[in-house]
């Protein structure tokens, strides 16, 4: 097998030199960049991870003005083609958000694994936003993504908002922070994570790996 080439989208939602480390440590190609990839370019890639830190409204409108919207959609992923969303990254890819949005509203996101974003509530009191390794309980239907982990396995969280799917078939895993909140999503090759795996230490270099294998 080639060694896989990974682009990393850096649509300015976040420090991502962790995440370029992290892919670094792997037999890979890594790439960054900041503006779409032209056809050519496009067809060389294997896999792309995008990253991001901050509110679902302005991580929506930094992939509109940079151009990685229609990218993601128009050129990635409707090819059914290995994609990593990273905490606001993962976030991205439902129906809509409502971190930054007017009151009572919605922001329309990427709408690539049905779902919206909101933000954590329960009746326990716990600080927001999340921050701290929480378990991991990894569903049979995540499949090759969590090959080599152990259920219930910690990884690194920082979040305030949780994606809730649509259907429960594209809950890949569960985490729990005083309510139980989904912390992994994925339909087809198609994933995004709400947990950070370049913080994550051997269960995120783990994940990472099986990422690259896909």
């Amino acid at each position: 097998m080639s060694r896989p080439r990974v682009l990393v989208i850096d649509a300015g939602l976040g420090n991502i030199g962790s995440v370029l480390a992290a892919l670094q440590r792997h037999d890979c190609l890594v790439e960054r960049a900041q503006q779409p990839l032209c056809a050519d370019d496009t067809a060389c890639l294997t896999h792309v991870v995008l990253p991001g830190v901050g509110a679902f409204a302005a991580g929506m409108e930094a992939l509109r003005t940079s151009g990685w919207h229609s990218w993601i959609l128009g050129h990635w992923c409707q090819r059914d083609l290995p994609f990593l969303g990273i905490c606001l990254g993962m976030q991205l890819l439902a129906s809509e958000g409502s971190e930054g949005a007017p009151v009572d509203g919605w922001v329309p996101g990427l709408n690539l694994i049905p779902g919206r974003v909101q933000r954590l509530v329960d009746d326990s009191g716990l600080i927001l936003p999340h921050v701290g390794w929480n378990a991991v309980h990894w569903h049979e239907s995540a499949g090759d993504l969590a090959i080599g982990l152990p259920d219930a396995g910690d990884m690194y969280f920082v979040h305030s908002f949780a994606f809730h799917t649509f259907d429960r078939a594209h809950a890949l895993a569960d985490s729990e922070y005083g309510v139980p909140f989904t912390s992994v999503v994925g339909r087809g090759l198609c994933y995004g994570v709400q947990f950070h795996p370049e913080k994550s230490h051997d269960s995120g270099r783990k994940m990472v790996k099986a990422f690259l294998e896909l």
